[in-house]
C-alpha cells in the first residue's frame, strides 16, 4: 500500500440519520487538512498532526486545555503522489531534552520519509518554529529503498530499554531498527505479503504494519497492521515480536488497524480499528463511523472502549490520568472521559438529506432543529482539503438549507460535515456533469 492516507477516500452515505448511544466530546475543531496525528503532553496539551493538502502546509497544531490553539510549525513538506495520493507529516512524539519528533511520511522531498529532530526550547506560542529548528533529519526512506522496497512510508516508533528505536515502515512492510549509539540502521523484522482471499483486486494484499509498541515487560514488542487493497474483513493482527525480530500472530480477527497504546488505568492493550470496506451504494469505500477503540484483555477478551465515531478516526492516545483522545481524518478532535465514567447525553437524531445528488450545478443540504442552534458545515474532496466552509451562525428551530454552489468543483465525490450544537452528521455529494 503507497500511502495511507488512501483511507481519506472514505465514501459517505448521501442522507445521514445519526444517532449514538453514547459520544465523546468535541474538544476541537476546524483542523481541515487531513488530520491525522494525536498526543497529549505532559501538560494536558493536544499535539495535532495535519498532513496538509498537497501544497507544502502540513502543519502541527497545539490545542490548549482552554481550547486555544497554537501553531507548532507550518509549512512542512506536503505533496499529491502521481495517483493523487496525500503525503507529509504523520505525528509528534515528545523527547526529552525540550525535542519534539516529527514522523514525515511518504514522498521525495528531502524532509520525506524521515524523522525530524525539532528543537522547541525557542518556540513562543504566539508563532510557528522555522524549519531551521530541525535538528536532525534520519532518512528511513533512504535506509527502506535500498532494501528492495518500491515504497517507505514511516508511521509510527517506539524505543526499547536500551534507547535503540523500531520504526513501522508502513510503504516498506518492515520494522527499521535504530541503534542509538551509532545511529545505524537495520532490518528488523520484515512482513511478506499474504494471499488475496477475494475475487478482485491482487492476488496478493500487502501487511501494512502500522503501530510498534514496547512490552511493558521488556520482553519485546507488539506490532498492529492495517493491510492492503481490497482491505479484507479480519485479517488484521496483532504480532508478538521478540527482541531478536521473530513474531508470530498474538491476536487475529481485526479489521484495518491503524494504533495502539496502553491504557495507564490498568495498563492494558488498545488497538484502534479505523473502519471497515465495503459496498456502498454500488460502489466501495471505507464506512463513516465503523472504528473503534478495543481493550485486549490479558485472557484474550475483547472489549470496546470507544465507538460511535462519526468520519474515519486514524490515531487516538490517552492522557496521563487515562482519559481518551482521537482524531477524525476531516478536522475533529473528541474526548472520552473513561475515568469518570460519565456518559454524554444521547444524541438526538439530525436528520440530513442533499438533494439533487447527484448534482451538476448546486445541492441544498437540509435539515430540521429542534430549537434555535449555532450551525456550522463544511465541505471536503476526498483527501481531507477543504473546499467549501459556512460560517456559524445561529439558526431559528424549524427547517434549514444550506446550498452549496458549486458550479467551479471538479467532478466527483465530497463529503459534508454538518456539525449542530455539538452534534454531527456527515455525508457523500457526488459532482456529476
Amino acid at each position: 500500500m503507497k500511502q495511507l492516507i488512501t483511507l481519506a477516500t472514505a465514501i459517505f452515505v448521501a442522507t445521514s440519520a445519526l444517532t449514538a448511544q453514547v459520544m465523546p466530546t468535541i474538544v476541537g475543531q476546524g483542523f481541515t487538512k487531513s488530520l491525522i496525528g494525536i498526543e497529549v503532553d505532559g501538560n494536558g496539551k493536544i499535539w495535532l498532526t495535519e498532513q496538509g493538502s498537497g501544497n507544502n502546509d502540513g502543519a502541527i497544531t497545539v490545542l490548549n486545555p482552554d481550547g486555544t490553539t497554537s501553531p507548532f510549525m507550518a509549512g512542512l513538506a506536503s505533496a499529491l503522489t502521481p495517483s493523487g495520493e496525500l503525503s507529509g507529516p504523520v505525528r509528534t512524539i515528545q523527547l526529552a531534552g525540550d525535542k519534539v519528533l516529527v514522523v514525515m511520511g511518504e514522498g521525495v522531498q528531502s524532509s520525506m520519509e524521515a524523522l525530524l529532530i525539532v528543537d522547541k526550547s525557542g518556540w513562543t506560542p504566539s508563532a510557528p518554529l522555522p524549519f531551521t529548528a530541525v535538528e536532525q533529519t534520519i532518512k528511513i526512506g533512504d535506509f527502506t529503498h535500498a532494501q528492495g522496497a518500491m515504497n517507505s512510508n514511516p508511521y509510527n516508533l517506539t524505543w526499547d530499554a536500551a534507547g535503540d528505536m523500531y520504526i513501522a515502515d508502513a510503504g516498506g512492510n518492515s520494522i527499521v531498527k535504530r541503534k542509538a549509539a551509532t545511529g545505524e540502521l537495520s532490518q528488523f523484522a520484515s512482513f511478506p505479503p499474504f494471499p488475496n482471499p477475494l475475487p478482485f483486486g491482487p492476488p496478493v494484499v500487502d501487511p501494512v504494519p502500522t503501530d510498534i509498541v514496547t512490552k511493558p515487560d521488556g520482553s519485546g514488542f507488539y506490532v498492529c497492521q492495517l493491510t492492503g487493497f481490497p482491505f479484507v474483513d479480519s485479517v488484521a493482527n496483532v504480532y508478538n515480536l521478540d527482541n531478536s525480530g521473530n513474531y508470530s500472530v498474538w491476536q487475529s480477527g481485526f479489521t484495518l488497524l491503524t494504533d495502539m497504546g496502553f491504557d495507564p488505568a490498568d495498563g492494558n492493550l488498545c488497538v484502534l480499528q479505523l473502519s471497515r470496506f465495503g459496498p456502498v451504494d454500488t460502489t466501495f469505500g471505507f464506512y463513516p463511523g465503523a472504528g473503534s477503540v478495543i481493550k485486549i484483555w490479558p485472557d484474550g477478551s475483547r472489549e470496546v472502549i470507544a465507538e460511535s465515531f462519526i468520519g474515519l478516526c486514524p490515531s487516538f492516545c490517552f492522557d496521563a490520568v487515562g482519559d481518551l483522545y482521537v482524531s477524525d481524518l476531516f478536522g475533529f478532535v473528541y474526548k472520552y472521559d473513561l475515568v469518570t465514567g460519565t456518559e454524554e447525553a444521547n444524541l438526538n437524531t439530525i436528520k440530513v438529506t442533499a438533494s439533487p445528488n447527484p448534482f451538476s450545478e448546486r445541492v441544498d443540504i437540509g435539515f430540521e432543529l429542534e430549537s434555535p442552534a449555532s450551525v456550522r458545515a463544511n465541505i471536503y474532496d476526498l483527501n481531507g482539503r477543504l473546499i467549501k466552509a459556512f460560517s456559524g451562525q445561529k439558526m431559528a428551530a424549524g427547517k434549514q438549507v444550506l446550498t452549496w454552489e458549486a458550479s467551479a468543483a471538479l467532478p466527483g465525490t465530497y463529503i459534508y460535515h454538518l456539525l449542530v450544537e455539538g452534534r454531527l452528521a456527515s455525508g457523500m455529494l457526488e459532482v456529476s456533469r
